[in-house]
């Protein structure tokens, strides 16, 4: 089985600032890679959309992370330890998530549960959320886009690409605290 796929999906209305897509791009993360530790298939997917200036420009807030294998956990995805483990090392290895991952999806949710340490808590029946230290998300932030801007040099994108991409991440990260 492989452990990721690229798939084209039509795609939603985006934020209000950036350009619409013409495909989303679909990051399957199997429940077999994420066992055994192995982040290479995924890595692989996710490093040719940061190759170069046209892939990154085609894939920028253009990526959903799919997690295949955890239907039948009862837990949430950030409260199973391989899972965080397994995209910490993701994280450490590719971290240019605020500028790939798509604002109109709980991808940026999703990446950032993944990655702030915290606890599962009860919230309406049925429901579950996850609690985390506020004070852990600005440094995350600050990383994230550290990573950001040294992409947009390495590919020559643009201060003005730069600068939307930091907003309409900013403008998902907010939306998820709402």
């Amino acid at each position: 089985m492989r452990d990721a796929v690229l798939l084209p999906e039509s795609l939603m209305p985006t934020p209000r600032f950036s350009p619409v897509k013409d495909q989303q791009v679909i990051v399957v993360c199997d429940s077999a890679a994420i066992t055994a530790g192995d982040i290479s298939g995924v890595l692989a997917a996710l490093k040719s959309l940061s190759s170069d200036r046209s892939s990154a420009m085609s894939a920028e807030g253009a990526v959903t992370l799919v997690f295949h294998g955890y239907d039948d956990d009862p837990r949430e995805l950030e409260a199973i330890s391989e899972v965080r483990e397994w995209f910490t090392k993701l994280f450490e290895a590719w971290p240019y998530w605020s500028f790939f991952a798509s604002r109109i999806d709980q991808t940026v949710p999703l990446v950032l549960s993944l990655l702030l340490s915290g606890e599962a808590v009860a919230g309406e029946p049925g429901m579950v959320g996850w609690s985390f230290d506020l004070d852990e998300l600005k440094p995350l932030l600050l990383e994230m886009f550290g990573h950001q801007n040294e992409l947009i040099e390495r590919l020559e994108i643009g201060e003005d690409v730069n600068e939307r991409v930091t907003h309409d991440f900013l403008e998902a990260v907010q939306a998820f605290f709402n």
